[in-house]
């Protein structure tokens, strides 16, 4: 297996290089990513097994040229293909004199080319490795990465560190020290990670979050790194014996630097969940499930925080309970026969008065013991089992107010924080009473209704968009977009254009924003087009419009 590092300071186009072709059943690894030469250097200084790099010239802070000057110092040198574009011939020369041996066109990026040309750099690495004396060692090096985390899984499952029978995978963890702590890494808003590699392999995914860990943990020398699931990551980490104070610091910089290393090469949030900390002849798996409990807080606490054991205690009782000695006692809280005011407000379509009503019982919702997250997911679902009843006793199906039938457990469910879900909820009760006002003062379409709300709230955002409108009234794009002309009498591009730039001029006639100014703050992200449109729909520029006004 070839290991491959891809260096370019654009995301998509690393990500359109993983996703052009089963790299794996082809015989090579993307095993690394670096946006920029200073990072790639980095990996190359802790990886010398990195055999190919695919590079591009034009890059921040160490571009294309000075990495390839470099990595020509050194003594075991990976083979170069450069990443280029058309207008980079002059740099593509200057590659070649330093040794790289061929280059892709950006525009010309295609499997059959791409594989031809690494399949030419691995009988290169080969007739090298045919010489090299070392090289058997290095050759093992990948299975040997699969045998320990094959060995740390079955140990996570049933063992402690001394009852193993693979003595030489084990004398090989970094685990020497006689304090152990378990790790669980959540990454966060993976559902939307999921979505954008848009069912295709997640493999290049987590081996660049297995890389990014296993780099902080080689630099400092202190653990090991397994991956459950594309979401789910553990790590182990051993300290000799000190002072409690000095694990604790030392369990902080470790962990800092991976959430930094994941939200700076990879993008990514992560929450994390601690065990306590264990001498090591102790059961791991019970650690392993302390941690694993705990980094579920994150539905409480929120995401991207490092959950102790002492914070996972404070926030299951939350200084809610009755003390008698070491005893706790606990009661749940119901919102059944707590909604009374909340239904009648809601009937009456008062907005002020429901939603205060709604805070109410997601306080109460708030009370219950956050020991068993999935009790808090219940107590959710009563709130919607109360107002979906209630709409159905006065005659109103959830697909009449909601265009189609919604499994509102499996959106529940997906939320990753308590605060998501209150959002959530809010956001379809004010659906419900835009759906009553509508029924009580006018035929209108509610989506209607709906949509030019959600455009008000939104014109500002440059990303705003017929599809994301129509995604959150929840129709097709055709289906939305006809129906919303025949309503409004224009077209949404149209209605969209004319509401920016009715909030562009009461911004130039009402303020001294600069035009860039404006024009960001109405949703372009282009100055020169923005005036364009302007000047095209109102009928002068919009210097001239500040000057007449």
């Amino acid at each position: 297996m070839y290991k491959i590092m891809l260096v370019d300071d654009e995301p998509i186009v690393r990500l359109a290089i993983k996703s052009l072709i089963n790299w794996e059943e082809k015989g090579f690894s993307i095993a690394f990513e670096a946006s920029n030469g200073k990072q790639a250097m980095k990996y190359m200084e802790n990886n010398p097994e990195i055999d190919i790099i695919i590079t591009d010239i034009n890059m921040p802070i160490m571009d294309g040229l000075e990495l390839i000057a470099a990595i020509a110092k050194l003594e075991d040198k990976p083979e170069i293909i450069v990443l280029s574009a058309y207008n980079d011939y002059g740099w593509v020369r200057k590659a070649f004199k330093l040794g790289v041996k061929d280059y892709i066109l950006k525009t010309e990026m295609e499997p059959e080319g791409i594989l031809t040309l690494v399949n030419g750099m691995a009988e290169e690495i080969d007739k090298k490795r045919k010489t090299s004396p070392g090289y058997s060692s290095l050759e093992n090096n990948f299975n040997t990465r699969y045998q320990k985390e094959l060995f740390i899984k079955e140990m996570l499952e049933t063992e402690n560190l001394g009852g193993m029978e693979n003595k030489e995978i084990a004398s090989s963890l970094r685990l020497g020290g006689n304090k152990l702590v378990v790790c669980y890494i959540w990454i966060d808003d993976y559902q939307t990670i999921k979505d954008r590699y848009n069912n295709n392999s997640l493999k290049p995914f987590t081996q660049s979050v297995v890389n990014c860990i296993e780099q902080v943990l080689s630099d400092t020398n202190s653990g090991e790194v397994v991956c459950q699931t594309p979401e789910e990551y553990i790590v182990l980490l051993s300290f000799e014996s000190c002072s409690g104070k000095e694990i604790r610091n030392s369990i902080m910089d470790i962990l800092g630097r991976i959430k930094y290393s994941l939200k700076n090469y990879v993008n990514i949030s992560a929450s994390i969940g601690l065990s306590d900390l264990w001498g090591c002849d102790r059961n791991i798996n019970k650690l392993y499930e302390q941690a694993r409990q705990n980094v579920k807080l994150r539905f409480v606490l929120g995401k991207g925080k490092i959950i102790f054991p002492e914070t996972a205690e404070n926030v299951m009782w939350d200084g809610r309970e009755n003390m008698s000695g070491n005893n706790r006692h606990y009661k749940k809280e119901s919102v059944f026969g707590r909604e009374a005011g909340f239904l009648e407000a809601l009937g009456a379509a008062n907005d002020e008065i429901t939603f205060s009503e709604l805070d109410k019982l997601l306080d109460i919702i708030k009370l219950n013991n956050s020991s068993k997250i999935e009790k808090i997911y219940t107590s959710y679902m009563e709130l919607i089992f109360i107002t979906i009843s209630y709409l159905n006793k006065t005659g109103r199906e959830t697909e009449e107010i909601f265009g189609s039938e919604i499994d509102f457990y499996e959106k529940i469910m997906r939320f990753e924080t308590r605060q998501e879900i209150d959002i959530w909820i809010r956001n379809i009760i004010s659906w419900i009473l835009n759906y009553l006002k509508e029924c009580k003062t006018s035929k209108q379409n509610r989506v209607i209704v709906n949509a030019r709300n959600f455009i008000m709230a939104n014109y500002f955002n440059p990303d705003l968009s017929l599809g994301m409108v129509s995604k959150f009234v929840e129709l097709s794009e055709s289906h939305f977009s006809t129906t919303f002309t025949k309503e409004v009498g224009e077209t949404f591009t149209d209605y969209l254009t004319k509401l920016r730039l009715e909030k562009a001029k009461e911004l130039i006639t009402t303020t001294n924003m600069k035009l860039y100014e404006v024009c960001e703050r109405v949703g372009y992200t282009n100055a020169e087009h923005f005036s364009r449109i302007f000047k095209k729909t109102v009928g002068c520029s919009p210097k001239d419009y500040k000057r007449d006004s």
